[in-house]
């Protein structure tokens, strides 16, 4: 069954948040920010629920199937980086949901910004597939659009990747290793870059 790929709505904030905090739920990164699965399984959908409407709403990049088996959260060129307000906006609620993770998680962002990807590109910043739905081709559909804008705008897609088991399907879908992050006595990140395909015709 193939899923069609739609834009999330302010509506649609709950479920695809939910679908993400599931998704990520054995993720290295979150299990290494937050340890205690139950204080995990509470605290991811919310975290999730923050970044969407906080970051990445206002892009128009977000999205989801109609049964929200999947979401993928993309910023646009020059937009990648949270700013100050934003940033202001989040800290509280980070603070709330993560206690004393909060260092861990302020170090991942600082390591993230300062390996970012400097020319310009969509950041593919989240995506996730509800394990219910894994394995029958929705990360593929959930994608398809932007790599399709990335190809006719001739630019190149990054990521960071936080699981080694999902680097196979983003090489699948054109995306190169460029290098990695390795967080202080934590797991790696896979940093990977996607260039454009040549235009057809």
């Amino acid at each position: 069954m193939t899923r069609a790929a739609r834009k999330v709505s302010a509506s649609d904030i709950e479920p695809v948040s939910a679908i993400l905090g599931r998704a990520f739920f054995d993720d290295p990164v979150m299990t290494w920010l937050v340890p205690e699965p139950d204080q995990r399984r509470a605290r991811l959908a919310p975290f999730f629920a923050r970044l969407i409407e906080d970051v990445h709403l206002a892009h128009d990049l977000v999205f989801t199937t109609n049964d929200f088996a999947a979401c993928a959260a993309w910023d646009p060129p020059g937009r990648w980086s949270v700013g100050l307000l934003a940033q202001a906006r989040l800290a509280p609620s980070m603070v709330s949901l993560f206690g004393g993770g909060v260092v861990r998680l302020v170090s991942l962002l600082s390591a993230i910004e300062k390996r970012h990807l400097r020319e310009s590109h969509y950041y593919l910043a989240q995506i996730g597939t509800d394990p219910a739905h894994q394995g029958r081709g929705v990360g593929s559909s959930i994608l398809a659009p932007m790599l399709a804008r990335c190809d006719a705008e001739q630019k190149p897609a990054y990521l960071e990747s936080s699981n080694l088991r999902n680097v196979p399907f983003y090489l699948r879908h054109g995306f190169e290793m460029t290098g990695t992050i390795e967080l202080k006595s934590g797991p790696s990140l896979t940093l990977m870059r996607r260039p454009p395909r040549p235009a057809s015709g």
